[in-house]
């Protein structure tokens, strides 16, 4: 059976880096949308517009609804994981499944720094201040020096969205990448989604992998593995 999958990127890339992924559901005879958040490694448009969680989580319901699609499977990466719940509080009815690699999602009245801690939140306002004009996050935060990694609006981390509780209504799955090396600040973010998991009787399944887990093997090819059977099982 064709499915509808919508796959967000997490911050500072776009959605090539689902892009082996995205080949191989296809040929499942899925329908797979890979699309790009908007400011994105565009400075001008960074400093110009006020792009923020909410301007994402629409991005991704008008995607939905200009494709008339039902029964959408929601896959974050990282940040896309936050983007993921508040698009199903925005469209719940045309959401079908929501999963989360490596990555966190928001409850009423949270945003994202809220879940980092005071320590890194202040952390992260210096950087925004100093490297990218109050308004960006420099793209050394988020990998290694590359073409395709980019500076990252800062509105997204700051926006605090009201959420009714849809996403606990809709099932869900958290795929948790053991090697945090790198990105040390996301172990406290993921102990406290670990427990939203197990209070919200998701499926919780661990990978063998670093953080980015999409752009190399042997991961890639397990977390292919897991999404099929999530996707197959749902």
């Amino acid at each position: 059976m064709k499915r509808n999958i919508i796959l967000i990127h997490g911050a500072g890339v776009g959605g090539w880096v689902f892009r082996d992924i995205e080949k191989i559901l296809k040929l499942y005879g899925n329908n797979v949308y890979c699309p790009n958040l908007s400011g994105i490694g565009d400075r001008k448009k960074l400093l110009e517009n006020k792009v923020n969680l909410t301007t994402y989580a629409k991005e991704i319901k008008d995607l939905i609804l200009t494709n008339n699609l039902n029964n959408v499977y929601l896959i974050g990466h990282s940040f896309g994981g936050a983007v993921v719940s508040a698009v199903v509080e925005l469209i719940p009815s045309r959401i079908k499944y929501q999963i989360y690699i490596d990555s966190f999602f928001l409850e009423d009245n949270e945003s994202i720094l809220n879940l980092f801690g005071e320590k890194r939140e202040k952390e992260l306002y210096k950087i925004c201040e100093d490297e990218g004009e109050g308004k960006y996050l420099p793209k050394r935060l988020f990998g290694k020096e590359h073409p395709l990694i980019k500076d990252m609006p800062f509105n997204p981390y700051v926006e605090k969205i009201e959420f009714k509780g849809n996403g606990k209504r809709i099932p869900g799955a958290y795929i948790d990448c053991l090697d945090g090396t790198g990105f040390e600040h996301l172990e406290k973010p993921k102990k406290i989604m670990r427990k939203r998991v197990k209070e919200r009787k998701w499926k919780y399944i661990t990978l063998d992998s670093d953080h980015v887990p999409m752009t190399k093997s042997p991961a890639r090819e397990k977390l292919i593995e897991i999404l099929v059977k999530l996707i197959k099982d749902s």
